[in-house]
């Protein structure tokens, strides 16, 4: 009897034992689970491999392990899973050979695919991202030698030569004073193909050209957003910035391949984009003036496309400035591409408003009136009446003319008052968001209240030439970038694609936007931006299905080293981001605070301020 006694207990043991052993392996299977979610995002893809990641296994650029998490108390598992309570340590480093990586824009991606692009038709400089199985997902490293930006405004003619370590257009445009090679640093003379004598001089003799007062382009403040499209290392903008006008300098990432890197480490507002077979990102009647100096663009190609699409995004009484040989040689190609050219503007009703030297400068017409004299079946035809002018991400051109409203032709313009008053003025364009004056009027008050208190957050920080590039990732109506219209800065207002018609309101303030897709990366060189702005970004992104954690990695690409980020969004996203500072290298400071509601606050919130350290890769291994 005892012996049965004991052969049963020891059977009931072996149960409880073998289900306590299946319990911890489940327990562990669970933790590794929830690891293996964490390195690879939620919506990119599950097993995304971690191609061009450094062979490290330290902090500096290992694989993720199980030593490199840890408990935080902070986010409810219930929102996140049983992983909501790890804190990742550490992230992988991208190889040395990344550090100037931007990944819809990496035109070997192009081959690997095998995707077939026009190359007549600069298809193979537009956005081409990877797909899910082809994407790193890694932390991008600075250069060898990378120091701390220099501040502006000394960074306009100066910049450090170890932070774009290019060289090859000082060579190729030693005569045109494009930029020189001076010891650690590389200088910027403000020479450019057309105005060797500088940019300043150049900008001087256009206003002359179009009689304005006091040789000042801005007319008055009539002229605040150019165009500089083909811009070089955009020291035309830069010199603009003198007369209160901001100009969007676009250039493809081609042979001059890092020309608007160099733009952005000077700080000037520039961007990577082409005139090829996609809308420009921009909603139509954006710009009082566009500008291209040697541009080195075929305006005649499929019956006038490019420059039809300049006609879009120019507003009523517009300006194109066009500084190249067709306008003033003499040899027979060169007046057959005039001829020709001259010919298309004539029937897009464009006049000559004045042609000097090497610079001819054509004016867009205010009203619709000339459109419906011209004769039958001309070329380009007017947009059909269905056609969304303010269509713009990922829309294919169209060779035709965006006529006026009837109301802006009426009007014979925009009806915007003139910079600076146009920043707080409202836009009669406010009725085609849906908005009103007085819910416009208390987000820009709003706007001025919050970004008040950050700097207050930040002050411990920061000092007065911390910040000059910098991007407001869910721009709104613009308010977070007039706050900070009395500061040395300029504003990447970025408006999410599915939010897209209120750019339009942004540009009539006078400021500078694009659209974009926040599920994918961003169209800049790594290391170009001193603050990133996120409101409510994150919760938006994961709503869309989209991985929170991947568009942590791309905004660390943009960031500058020791750049700031300010994130605010509800409490339990907060909770979540929180856990990947320190693999993020985001720890030099942190700021989390709990904001007082206001007029635009989405239930309860938090305000999330952090400070990238400055860290430094290894060199390329053999």
């Amino acid at each position: 009897m005892g012996g049965r006694m004991r052969a049963r207990e020891k059977t009931i043991m072996e149960v409880v034992l073998g289900r306590k052993l299946f319990s911890s392996l489940l327990v562990a299977f669970i933790l590794a689970l929830s690891i293996l979610c964490l390195y690879y995002g939620t919506s990119f893809a599950p097993g995304l491999p971690r191609r061009g990641a450094s062979d490290g296994d330290d902090a500096d650029g290992g694989s993720w392990m199980l030593a490199d998490v840890e408990l935080f108390p902070g986010a409810p598992s219930s929102l996140y899973g049983e992983s909501a309570n790890l804190v990742v340590k550490s992230l992988p480093v991208c190889d040395m050979r990344l550090s100037e990586l931007i990944p819809c824009l990496d035109r070997s991606l192009i081959y690997q695919l095998k995707l077939r692009v026009n190359l007549t038709l600069m298809e193979h400089y537009e956005r081409h991202c990877p797909p899910a199985g082809r994407r790193f997902n890694c932390l991008i490293p600075p250069p060898v030698g990378y120091k701390v930006p220099i501040r502006w405004p000394a960074s306009r003619d100066q910049v450090w030569k170890a932070n774009i370590p290019h060289t090859h257009l000082a060579e190729e445009k030693s005569d045109q004073r494009w930029m020189v090679v001076n010891g650690d640093k590389i200088n910027f003379p403000g020479g450019g193909t057309h105005f060797h004598a500088g940019a300043d001089k150049y900008i001087i003799h256009i206003a002359q050209m179009l009689k304005f007062r006091n040789d000042n382009l801005s007319d008055g403040g009539n002229i605040r957003t150019v165009l500089d499209v083909g811009c070089g290392v955009a020291s035309f903008a830069a010199y603009l910035l003198n007369h209160n006008i901001i100009a969007l300098s676009l250039a493809p990432n081609d042979v001059h391949e890092n020309q608007i890197q160099f733009a952005l480490e000077r700080g000037i507002p520039s961007t990577l984009g082409v005139l090829g077979t996609k809308r420009l990102p921009y909603p139509s009647r954006s710009f009082e003036l566009a500008h291209c100096s040697r541009c080195r663009i075929d305006w005649l190609q499929r019956h006038g496309i490019l420059l039809l699409e300049l006609d879009r995004v120019l507003r009523p009484g517009g300006y194109f400035v066009y500084s190249s040989p067709e306008a003033y040689a003499t040899d027979e190609k060169n007046r057959r591409i005039w001829n020709a050219m001259s010919d298309l503007v004539r029937r897009m009703c464009w006049k000559v408003a004045s042609k000097r030297n090497q610079t001819v400068i054509w004016v867009k017409p205010l009203t619709n009136g000339c459109y419906m004299r011209r004769n039958p079946g001309t070329l380009p035809p007017l947009c059909s009446s269905d056609d969304d002018h303010d269509a713009a991400w990922n829309v294919t051109m169209k060779a035709c003319i965006s006529p006026y409203s009837k109301r802006v032709s009426s009007a014979k313009g925009m009806e915007l008052v003139s910079w600076p008053q146009r920043l707080v003025t409202p836009s009669h364009r406010l009725e085609e968001v849906g908005i009103s004056e007085e819910k416009y009027n208390e987000d820009s008050e709003v706007w001025n209240w919050r970004v008040l208190e950050y700097w207050k957050q930040m002050k411990p920080e920061i000092q007065q030439d911390s910040f000059r590039n910098i991007m407001d990732m869910t721009a709104n109506f613009g308010g977070f970038a007039a706050s900070l219209v009395n500061k040395h800065v300029w504003v990447m207002n970025v408006i999410p694609v599915n939010e897209s018609s209120k750019l339009k309101i942004i540009y009539d303030r006078g400021l500078i936007g694009t659209l974009h897709d926040w599920c994918e990366s961003f169209s800049t060189y790594p290391r170009t931006y001193d603050l990133l702005h996120a409101w409510l970004l994150m919760s938006k992104v994961e709503k869309q299905g989209c991985s929170v954690e991947d568009l942590l990695i791309e905004m660390d690409r943009m960031l500058r080293p020791l750049g700031f980020v300010i994130i605010r969004d509800k409490v339990p996203m907060i909770n979540h981001i929180k856990r990947f500072l320190t693999a993020l290298r985001w720890d030099h400071w942190i700021s989390d605070v709990e904001p007082k509601v206001d007029a635009l606050s989405m239930g309860e919130e938090r305000v999330l301020i952090i400070r990238k350290k400055l860290w430094k890769g290894s060199p390329e291994k053999p």
